[in-house]
């Protein structure tokens, strides 16, 4: 920074100075930018921004002056002190300039002459989200039809991303794509990133958000998610308009007012709203399905540092996120959102893939012309069982299998003669091969070798949505049934598993049929 001069440099480059200082390059110079592009790369356009006028104001208060506290206003207002305060740098305590530039503290009074305001505070809201899954329906029915229209789907994107995630809505409008981990289903969202309280975490991605990421991928966005079609990246302020359309009764309640509400960004109301309150949503959801409290911080990128303290000292100081490396048990825990909105959007009359196509083919870091897209080097990739070719045997017992798929049974413990052997003769017949091929898999949990040992897609689609999904012995229990119980809302597995199979999401990362003991089936055989 000792190169600026203050008198002639552009918003752009101090802010990009203080972006490399502070390690914030890909999270900083966006927002600080936002509301002045125009003038970004004039030069002496960083201490225009606090000069004063004939009347005393300055271009900063002019901007700000009677904004909405949102994410949106807080972030470029946080950022653009900042800015000032890189000036303050270079200049003399005796300057005329150096008393134009604001204090190190948010909301002195010098600042908030320069400002036109106050910073927003962190939100305390008093709203609450009502949990009705008859409500959630409909918000989400309400958001989804937004992705019809070419001119709003990133935005309506964004929202449905956020609902599954838990981010905050500017880190999930402004997610770039270098922050994506495509081999592991999951986002890296790395130390000095707003949000992320000093340590790097790992969120996994449900199917859902997974394949919006994939769709915009495919689509040619190179380095932010969400695009809107004039190029420009999709705001907090974007998703809040849209959600200001969205018409549901009673879905909020503000507390300190006693005031229902039948939109998430009332008109006129002053607290927190619009999209500040999709993580409130994801929250909530969280709650009522039984995610475990730290985990839900977990996946909605919290830092778990109070939750890692023990006698003994900070366990979480031993555990470092290694991009894109995320457990099974959160896995699962994102899966199960993505059961909730699914079966939200049945409730409101329509298939999930209807309005959000799976990919047919993900892409990766293999995938040819996208070596570059992504932080992580090209690894090679776990070799796979080939498929059955119509001169291979159909497997009809252990030998038969391949003997990449014998050697993971071995190693995992897993006796498959033995499991067999328990089973019901009616029950051990109607499985036939492709049954064994599919149990077989089962123990190593991956749609890929279930593919591999039974050649087919249907019973891989039963494994899980996508790549990320386990199975569980009911999976195995259910196809050797036949499916033939109708479920809770009268409809029957069979004519489940048919339609999710055409439409592309199968089971979603749970189990379909209520059992009255889970635990009692918690391995891959009923005890005895």
């Amino acid at each position: 920074m000792a190169d600026l001069n203050p008198k002639t440099a552009t918003l752009r480059e101090v802010a990009e100075a203080y972006a490399k200082k502070s390690g914030r390059e890909k999270t900083f110079t966006g927002p600080a930018l936002q509301f002045f592009k125009d003038i970004a790369d004039e030069p002496g356009s960083a201490l225009r921004l606090f000069e004063k006028d004939a009347e005393g104001n300055t271009l900063l208060s002019k901007t700000f002056k009677g904004s909405e506290d949102s994410s949106t206003v807080k972030t470029a207002m946080q950022n653009l002190r900042q800015v000032g305060l890189t000036l303050k740098e270079s200049v003399g305590p005796d300057t005329p300039e150096y008393k134009l530039l604001p204090d190190k503290a948010p909301n002195t009074d010098l600042n908030s002459r320069i400002f036109g305001r106050s910073e927003p505070a962190k939100a305390l809201s008093e709203v609450s989200i009502n949990p009705d899954k008859t409500k959630m329906s409909q918000l989400f029915a309400g958001v989804a039809k937004y992705l019809d229209d070419p001119k709003t789907r990133s935005t309506a994107q964004a929202i449905i991303f956020n609902l599954n995630t838990g981010l905050r809505p500017n880190a999930a409008a402004g997610l770039q794509v270098s922050a994506y981990k495509p081999d592991s289903g999951a986002i890296y969202i790395e130390a000095e990133t707003k949000g992320a309280k000093g340590r790097a975490v790992n969120i996994p991605l449900n199917p859902i958000a997974d394949s919006i990421l994939q769709e915009n991928l495919a689509a040619g966005n190179k380095e932010n998610f969400f695009v809107k079609p004039n190029g420009k990246v999709v705001t907090s302020a974007d998703m809040t308009d849209l959600l200001k359309d969205v018409k549901v009764k009673d879905i909020a309640f503000d507390a300190s007012t006693g005031k229902y509400f039948d939109t998430l960004a009332p008109a006129g109301f002053t607290g927190k709203k619009g999209s500040s309150l999709l993580r409130n949503i994801h929250a909530t959801v969280g709650q009522s399905i039984g995610v475990d409290q730290d985990r839900l911080a977990y996946l909605q990128g919290r830092s778990l540092k109070s939750a890692g303290k023990s006698s003994t000292g900070e366990l979480t100081t031993y555990q470092q996120a290694f991009p894109g490396a995320v457990g099974e048990v959160d896995r699962q825990n994102a899966n199960m959102f993505a059961t909730f909105w699914g079966e939200a959007a049945e409730e409101a009359g329509f298939k999930i893939t209807s309005k959000i196509p799976m990919p047919e083919t993900r892409i990766t870091t293999q995938t040819a012309g996208y070596e570059g897209y992504f932080d992580l080097p090209v690894r090679e990739e776990v070799p796979t069982s080939p498929k059955p070719t119509v001169a291979s045997p159909e497997p009809k017992n252990v030998a038969d299998l391949s003997p990449e798929l014998q050697d993971k049974l071995n190693k995992s413990g897993f006796d498959l003669s033995k499991f067999l052997d328990r089973l019901p003769g009616p029950v051990k017949k109607s499985l036939g091969p492709i049954g064994i091929g599919l149990t077989a898999a089962t123990a190593t949990s991956t749609v890929s070798e279930v593919k591999a040992a039974t050649g087919s897609s249907t019973l891989a689609a039963v494994a899980g949505a996508s790549e990320f999904g386990p199975i569980g012995y009911s999976d195995v229990r259910d196809i050797a049934a036949g499916r033939s119980e109708p479920d809770q809302f009268g409809t029957t597995p069979a004519s489940r598993i048919a339609a999710e199979e055409k439409a592309g999401f199968i089971d979603l990362g749970r189990n379909r049929e209520p059992e009255a003991n889970p635990a009692a089936n918690q391995g891959f055989a009923p005890q005895p």
